[in-house]
């Protein structure tokens, strides 16, 4: 709704007009509990430099846990990362990322990109901690059930995306190319699990569905509890990552949703972010509508001798992916 919308995007004004009274709370706990180590990540980069200069000071080990690429996540929640002013916000918060990677102890990331980003603007230790999925990710489930609810047929190719909609997608493409197999009378359907964090972007989307005249084909509900999330999966014949790369936040992302699409022996489409082509061997590149159309003709043509070895390859490789593997 407009009313939560506004809720959010006054959340980032909020933390950044508080940030000295935040960061002076933090130091309190650190000197309080005798803190001999801060890992701090997932904030925004005012409050996170204010904090990281004062730890400094103090000689306080800092870890900078560079999650995503911050510049253009964080300004992409107060503000267009495209707009003369977000680029002008995007600009100072790349300042003070970059500044934090140089002063921080070591830096960890959950992918490649990030890693050699960390480097170029002179990280002095950056460790790569990769994403895993949970256990019981692992578990095969059969969709039948959830097909069935849903309203799809046996035979029909069920398209899915399974995260948040945010402004770091591209789904224009994805969509107009599931609407031009639907006017050709293929059985195609788009299953769409999540909903948004805090900007317009769903709008979008919405306006996209109905464009194209996918609506009747296309069931979009909201997110659903995590260990739910195998089960919704299972019911799809293809797993989407339809990453903006032209978007940094895209760019730079090391999306889980491809080792859970994978622990399910789904199919993955994903446009070319570097985590995509680091991982080709598991999946299959889409760059365009067009790209989109081609796998989608091959798979209804039941031409699965193109895919089976790549699922096969890429079940056994998420399996290797679990938490417990990442951390030791």
């Amino acid at each position: 709704s407009s009313a939560a919308s506004d809720v959010y995007k006054r959340q980032p004004l909020y933390y950044l007009a508080n940030a000295a009274s935040y960061t002076n709370e933090i130091l309190r706990i650190v000197k309080q509990e005798s803190i001999d180590v801060v890992v701090a990540g997932n904030l925004l980069p005012p409050l996170l430099y204010s904090l990281a200069v004062k730890l400094v000071e103090r000689r306080i080990p800092f870890v900078f846990d560079l999650q995503d690429y911050y510049p253009t996540s964080a300004t992409g929640y107060i503000t267009d990362a495209d707009s003369l002013a977000g680029m002008l916000v995007r600009g100072v918060f790349e300042a003070m990322t970059q500044y934090l990677i140089r002063i921080a102890n070591c830096v960890t990331v959950p992918g490649i990109a990030l890693a050699m980003y960390a480097k170029s603007v002179g990280a002095k230790d950056v460790h790569i901690i990769p994403n895993g999925v949970s256990e019981y990710f692992l578990k095969l489930h059969d969709g039948g059930k959830i097909r069935r609810e849903l309203g799809f047929e046996e035979n029909d190719l069920v398209v899915g995306y399974i995260g948040s909609i945010e402004f770091w997608l591209d789904m224009e493409p994805l969509i107009r190319a599931t609407s031009i197999l639907h006017k050709q009378g293929a059985p195609i359907r788009l299953l769409m699990v999540g909903r948004h964090l805090q900007t317009g972007y769903p709008l979008k989307v919405e306006q996209w569905i109905r464009r194209y005249g996918v609506e009747e084909i296309t069931r979009w509900l909201d997110f659903v509890p995590h260990r739910k999330v195998p089960e919704y999966i299972a019911a799809i014949d293809i797993g989407a990552i339809p990453f903006n790369i032209r978007d940094l936040t895209a760019y730079y992302a090391a999306p889980n949703k491809l080792w859970e699409y994978l622990s399910q022996k789904k199919i993955v489409l994903a446009t070319p972010i570097p985590e995509a082509i680091i991982n080709k061997e598991y999946l299959f590149i889409a760059k365009n509508e067009y790209d989109y159309l081609n796998y989608f003709r091959i798979f209804l043509a039941d031409e699965k001798r193109e895919w089976s070895d790549v699922i096969e390859k890429g079940y056994k490789k998420a399996q290797r992916k679990i938490w417990l593997h990442s951390v030791q």
